[in-house]
């Protein structure tokens, strides 16, 4: 086989030198895989030295088989991902074909073991690419897949999950109350109203407690920045990278640039554009471009929800990295962010299961929104989320950049399909199997909706994802106390339901202490008990103005970003949309739980950190 021209190569490449690659260079690419640790025919794909239809035209013609560059149709069922690692699946029966197997040996062992198995000149065999496979086991178990991936298989059915909603008890106990303060309104309206506000102090008190433990927290030594430390090539992980795409047309240029600009090896890239099969336009738009070796386009089978988490899910079941992250259509994540994630997860245990990159919206010369936007996130990502992971308590967990093992992942299934902000329930359901989060000091630039309503929308299906959250995790209290520990689940109830009681209330106890305030009750209490409930209110108002404005005017600062402090004095202005997105989140819980407001990107007319398409 392959003769005196592939003497000394590796055996999974040296039939390439019989078929026109000249031998020098399979031996640079054989030397390359060794000193990274890979395959040398994973090598030769990646580094685009040969095609993979070519490589496997060209294995084909070496064993005397026939090739096609489109897999035949394929029997379904088996497991997708021992059928993918081995490369071999069975032919669905046609009536005069007598092709049974179709075979695409992936790198490594499974490509040796075929050139070693001397299946020559068969005629029940054919050759197909790695990609084709995949697409024709797609293909052949649409329906399964489908449902696998909206957990509507036996599997997906045994797990709690946004598609329940809420259960018997949740509604009762939700009516009692609602029907107890109805009553008591109606009777002494006032008395409830101070009841009400006793009653949620805690919850109010745990926020303002958790913002100023986080503020408290001094960030993290940099290694990888002030001590320049970098992990050899050769030690890093296979990394899979999924990017769910849907009408992102505006987009694509943008997103394949910063994903051809991963300081990464390629050979250890697996990256992963999901696009939905009904989505044409995208489908089209990256036909028309050439991606780079180690990129590959899989069709999401048609089905319900039709949402980012069932997308990922399809992603999961076929990924080949150790390491797996997202990136959203927007984003341009720092070059060097997956080397310092997987030298993070590198340095832990495995308990360690998902870093949270550091998000950073680049328009905030958009106007106020996007600026008060920019400022948020300085806060939420630059001195909150890492205040606390720092506390070893978890976080909400932001849509993008988030990078995991992928054995973690699997273990409990993915993504919850249905619930619309997948991102924060899955960090706990990690947190509840015994993992852990840590937060990783790289930036990923994200764009600010630029309109009013286009915010709403999306702030709206956030709020809702977070109520679907809390409902989910709390079907079954006493499960979620005993995986998660008392202060993690105080934490969790902190801040999602913390988080949309206080969103849902701002304005109520704004106006409240506004009146209170103005008619001198506020200072001036009239009675002991009237001024135990004044200190108390006065405690927690001016505990929480303080955070609401320290912890954003901190994170600006952290990031260079003082500039930004401008936008301060509209936070309370831009935190009454949150509410009113809130109560519109409430409503659509109610009558489109499900829907997925999708947000259009590449609308931005400014960039901080990056020039823009003319």
């Amino acid at each position: 086989m392959s003769g005196v021209a592939g003497a000394g190569l590796p055996i999974e490449i040296a039939f390439l030198a019989s078929h026109g690659v000249p031998p020098e260079e399979l031996r640079q690419a054989a030397a390359a895989a060794a000193r990274l640790g890979v395959p040398p025919a994973r090598q030769v794909l990646a580094s685009g030295l040969v095609g993979e239809a070519a490589f496997y035209r060209a294995l084909a013609a070496e064993c005397g088989l026939r090739f096609s560059p489109e897999a035949p149709p394929l029997r379904p069922g088996g497991v997708l991902t021992a059928i993918l690692r081995e490369g071999a699946a069975q032919v669905a029966d046609r009536p005069g074909s007598d092709i049974r197997f179709a075979y695409a040996p992936p790198a490594g062992a499974p490509l040796r073991r075929f050139l070693a198995g001397k299946l020559h000149r068969r005629d029940d065999l054919v050759i197909v690419t790695p990609s084709a496979l995949a697409a024709g086991l797609r293909a052949s178990n649409a329906p399964a897949l489908a449902r696998h991936a909206a957990w509507l298989d036996e599997p997906g059915l045994a797990r709690f999950s946004a598609r329940t909603g809420s259960s018997l008890p949740q509604k009762g106990l939700v009516l009692l109350l609602a029907g107890l303060l109805a009553c008591l309104a109606t009777l002494a309206p006032v008395g409830t109203l101070i009841g009400v506000a006793l009653a949620l102090g805690p919850v109010f008190l745990g926020a303002v407690v958790l913002r100023l433990a986080a503020l408290m927290e001094k960030p993290a030594i940099d290694l990888w920045r002030d001590h320049r430390w970098r992990v050899d090539d050769s030690r890093l992980p296979v990394y899979t990278v999924a990017v769910p795409l849907f009408g992102e047309e505006a987009v694509l240029d943008q997103i394949v640039a910063a994903l051809s600009a991963l300081d990464y090896p390629p050979s250890k890239l697996d990256i992963r554009i999901l696009v939905e099969e009904s989505d044409r336009g995208m489908r089209r738009a990256l036909a028309a471009r050439t991606l780079r070796p180690f990129m590959q386009v899989v069709l999401v089978p048609r089905g319900v929800p039709q949402t980012k988490p069932r997308a990922l899910n399809i992603a999961l079941a076929e990924a080949q990295g150790e390491l797996f992250t997202i990136f959203d259509a927007e984003d341009v994540p720092d070059p060097q962010q997956l080397r310092l994630a997987a030298a993070r997860f590198l340095r832990a245990g495995e308990d360690l299961v998902c870093l949270q990159a550091r998000l950073v919206i680049d328009n905030p010369e958009d106007g106020w929104l996007a600026g008060s936007f920019a400022l948020e996130y300085a806060g939420l990502f630059d001195v909150f989320n890492p205040g606390l992971l720092r506390c070893g308590l978890p976080i909400m967990l932001g849509g993008t950049s988030n990078h995991f093992r992928t054995e973690a992942l699997r273990r409990i299934g993915g993504w919850d399909p249905w619930n619309v902000t997948e991102d924060a329930d899955i960090g706990f359901r990690l947190m509840r199997s015994g993992g852990r989060m840590a937060d990783l000091p790289s930036r990923t630039l994200e764009e600010a909706p630029l309109t009013r309503q286009a915010w709403l929308k999306q702030r709206t299906r956030w709020l809702k994802g977070y109520l679907q959250t809390l409902i989910s995790h709390l079907l079954m209290p006493h499960h979620l106390l005993r995986e998660a520990g008392l202060v993690a689940t105080a934490t969790f109830m902190v801040l999602a339901l913390g988080t949309l009681l206080s969103t849902l209330g701002y304005p109520f106890f704004l106006l409240g202490t506004i009146l209170a305030w103005l008619d001198g009750s506020l200072l001036a209490p009239s009675g002991p008990f009237e001024l135990v409930l004044s200190s108390l209110a006065l405690t927690l108002t001016g505990a929480g103005i303080g955070v609401v404005f320290l912890v954003p005017a901190l994170g600006a600062w952290r990031r260079g970003a003082i500039d930004l402090w401008r936008w301060l004095p509209l936070l309370p202005i831009y935190y009454l949309l949150v509410s009113l997105a809130a109560w519109l989140a409430l409503v659509e819980y109610s009558n489109r739980r499900f829907a997925w407001n999708k947000t259009e990107h590449g609308l931005a007319r400014s960039s901080r950190y990056r020039k823009l398409p003319e």
